[in-house]
């Protein structure tokens, strides 16, 4: 099964907004749950969906209990962040000179792992050669 690395935009959709793309996120988490896909995300991502949460939700009790909610998911692997990912990002920031540095984490977390796609609404990713980008649109 090909795995796909998920942004934290697919859980935050997923879980504080409605629309197109809620429904695009909630089905993409739901066809993981069931292992009809493959996907994984990073430690670096939980780190932004609480800051988002609590900023959104304005509670910070209700986006802990989110973030630990997207922790049970069955089938989703959580990736380290690595000393080695670092050094790659940096090496992306070098090679994009518009790419920031946490998405640069991001691009080099997946790379590292082997996955060359991502499901992001960050359009930064357009231009970036090592990996495609799936919208939620």
């Amino acid at each position: 099964m090909n795995v796909k690395y998920l942004d934290s935009n697919v859980f935050l959709q997923s879980a504080l907004y409605i629309g197109v793309k809620t429904d695009r996120a909630k089905a993409i988490l739901e066809s993981i749950a069931k292992d009809e896909s493959s996907a994984a995300t990073s430690s670096l991502a939980m780190d932004e969906i609480v800051w988002v949460a609590m900023k959104e939700m304005g509670d910070r009790k209700k986006a802990l209990i989110l973030c630990k909610s997207i922790l049970e998911i069955p089938n989703l692997k959580i990736l380290d962040v690595t000393g080695g990912d670092i050094l790659k990002a940096l090496w992306f920031m070098e090679k994009y000179s518009k790419l920031k540095p946490r998405d640069a984490i991001h691009l080099a977390v997946c790379f590292n792992a082997g996955i060359f796609t991502i499901i992001s609404d960050d359009s930064d990713f357009n231009d970036i050669e090592e990996i495609t980008r799936e919208s939620l649109e």
